[in-house]
């Protein structure tokens, strides 16, 4: 047998180990590949469009405001199902965020510190309620993030390029939508 019959499959092997690694051992650099060969589907999870960067910023904002509001209800709530949808939302947008900004750090996207400035003052003016107008501010204030967050999530879905972007936000779908159903269940 001659030794390019021998080397032959062994070239093949190598060729399709590297067209079929994991995602998580593949290179994270947005470099553009044609669409006909046999990467493209990996480089989609690897490079993040404008509207990728922009979920990636807005949900990690969104996050951590839900994190601030939680703890904010945690603090100054009295209402068992106010401090247990408070809890919840920690909990919930903390795991959530912590695997976006893993997506973020793997397509070299910043990230703010802070939710935004808006998302700050809406917050502030909740908590300078007390008592049951605290609570009833604090589920309207809950009510209108989830549900915005609902439509950041099927614009990602419909407009994002990137697989790993879009798989956050279609996991993050029905997490988002519990929290709303239990946020209008108690007002």
């Amino acid at each position: 047998m001659s030794t390019a019959r021998k080397l032959a499959p062994a070239g093949i092997a190598a060729v399709l180990a590297l067209t079929i690694a994991p995602a998580a051992q593949a290179q994270t650099t947005a470099t553009p590949i044609p669409a006909g060969s046999a990467s493209s589907v990996a480089a989609a999870g690897r490079h993040a469009s404008a509207q990728d960067k922009w979920f990636l910023r807005q949900a990690h904002q969104g996050n951590l405001a839900e994190i601030a509001a939680g703890k904010a209800a945690l603090r100054e709530s009295r209402d068992k199902g106010v401090r247990a949808i408070a809890w919840r939302l920690v909990q919930d947008h903390g795991k959530l965020d912590a695997r976006l900004r893993e997506v973020a750090r793997r397509l070299h996207v910043s990230l703010p510190d802070r939710p935004s400035a808006a998302q700050r003052a809406d917050l502030w003016h909740v908590q300078k309620r007390d008592g049951r107008r605290f609570d009833r501010a604090w589920l309207r204030l809950q009510e209108d993030a989830h549900v915005q967050t609902l439509q950041l999530i099927r614009r990602e879905l419909r407009d994002g390029h990137s697989r790993w972007v879009k798989d956050l936000a279609d996991d993050a779908a029905p997490v988002v939508r519990h929290h709303l159903r239990a946020i209008r269940a108690e007002r």
